[in-house]
């Protein structure tokens, strides 16, 4: 997309330079722009984009998208609209549009971002395939990935959050995906939608956006199946370990920290692969790829050989070795679900020292929290000898740990955790991190792993 194109889309006004620079990508962060980047006025509930306008165009800002008239330095092309946010939408829904390749779109309670990466890689077989990058997934992160595609892209992959009812929806209809991946419905975002039937219908909204000629890969083994088919278009593959899946996880087994191995059936033939991702989860998220690509069509070999080439996601269930000890990285989010999930790998992984968790709170978990949390302590104590919790709820996870028979500590902040590690910790052990985001709780590994001596 060029300015004149986003001026015309928006219905925005080109106030200085050049119409014909074309944008291949986007940043509300001045801090995080790059050169030739479009800076994005965004006025949010903490700071107004437009007070760093000059700060961005330093950076190497290529051009300004704002709604406050605001001087913008020479020679840099500035287009202004009435509302930013809308026009962000309206830009995508024109980018969405003018794509010719495969749109796939994936959505979930658990596993979004895992799943998103694992179905680029097995789509690589048709060619480069796009996907929004780390969690730019929302209304305004969906638009500003999309700047990244073009027409090379064979296919593009987009990961759809979801703060609240109808936000996966809009965004579906503005991509308008072919094919549409739901991992798992379960009890992340209870405090914003009350119930997890309320979720399963808002990760629905993208199965209903589906045209009748698409595909929906579906969880075979989610209780919540039957109502995610009511729907989802005529054309269903589901994946799982029942009878009833047309894509069969026949076994795996864990590979330690270097990853997993799953063995898949389909249609009469059975294939093995290995990939680097690590926990029960990554192996259900790996199948649901390769159901996507099958739904692509792409070839069985070749779409679960491709899993190979799939990254780990920066901050879940990443391992790191440091200091003779196995770090396991989860800090970007949490749900009772990826919970499960982590503390499974904490228990799994070879050890030779102690198993510790270092577990901050779950959020938006409604009325339930307290009882979540408690679970949460009674868990980790079946998973780890030692469990160490930060944030609001930190003593109701100790509590319910140290009666599971777990050594157990609170630490009032992330900042207390890091000199506890470093005096307490030793070759032999693993030590998992899992946190939701809010609490940022990859500040005490980063802060460990600079002074662990």
């Amino acid at each position: 997309m060029n300015i004149r194109e986003l001026a015309q889309a928006t219905g925005g006004r080109l106030v200085q330079g050049d119409p014909d620079r074309v944008i291949s990508h986007a940043s509300v962060d001045s801090r995080r722009v790059q050169a030739g980047d479009l800076f994005v006025a965004v006025q949010g509930e903490r700071t107004d984009g437009h007070l760093y306008i000059d700060q961005a165009v330093r950076a190497g800002a290529g051009a300004v998208l704002m709604e406050q008239p605001r001087p913008v330095p020479a020679g840099v092309p500035a287009v202004q609209v009435a509302d930013v946010r809308v026009a962000l939408l309206q830009a995508a829904r024109r980018m969405a549009r003018d794509y010719p390749g495969l749109v796939a779109a994936v959505t979930g309670s658990v596993g979004k971002t895992t799943t998103k990466e694992l179905w680029a890689a097995t789509l690589a077989p048709l060619g480069p395939v796009f996907r929004n990058p780390g969690n730019f997934n929302s209304d305004i992160g969906m638009p500003l990935a999309l700047f990244g595609l073009s027409s090379t892209h064979r296919a593009a992959v987009f990961e759809l959050g979801m703060r609240g009812r109808g936000e996966i929806a809009r965004l579906a209809a503005i991509l308008r995906p072919k094919i549409g991946i739901v991992t798992i419905i379960g009890n992340a975002h209870l405090e914003i939608l009350g119930s997890v039937e309320a979720i399963a219908r808002a990760k629905a909204e993208l199965l209903a956006a589906l045209p009748q000629d698409g595909a929906a890969v579906l969880n075979a083994d989610d209780p919540w199946l039957p109502f995610l088919r009511l729907s989802a278009p005529h054309r269903i593959l589901l994946v799982g370990k029942s009878p009833a899946a047309d894509l069969r996880i026949l076994g795996s087994e864990s590979l330690g920290a270097a990853g997993s191995r799953v063995q898949l059936g389909w249609g009469g033939r059975e294939v093995t692969s290995e990939f680097r991702l690590l926990g029960e989860g990554a192996v259900l998220d790996a199948a649901l790829a390769v159901g996507g690509a099958l739904a692509a069509g792409v070839d069985f070999q070749a779409a679960a050989a491709a899993l190979a080439q799939a990254e780990p996601p920066h901050g879940r269930l990443r391992t790191l070795q440091a200091f003779g000890m196995t770090v396991i990285d989860d800090t970007y989010n949490a749900s009772p679900q990826s919970l499960d999930v982590a503390l499974h790998l904490l228990q799994d992984l070879p050890c030779t020292g102690r198993r510790i968790a270092v577990l901050g709170d779950m959020r938006e978990l409604g009325r339930e929290e307290l009882e979540l949390h408690r679970e949460m302590g009674r868990a980790a104590a079946q998973s780890a000898d030692i469990v160490l919790a930060v944030g609001e709820f930190r003593q109701l996870v100790v509590e319910a740990a140290r009666r599971g028979g777990a050594q157990a500590e609170a630490f009032g902040s992330v900042d207390e955790v890091a000199p506890w590690l470093s005096r307490e910790c030793r070759a032999g052990d693993v030590v998992l991190f899992k946190a939701s985001r809010a609490i940022e709780l990859e500040q005490a590994l980063e802060r460990w792993l600079e002074v662990k001596p």
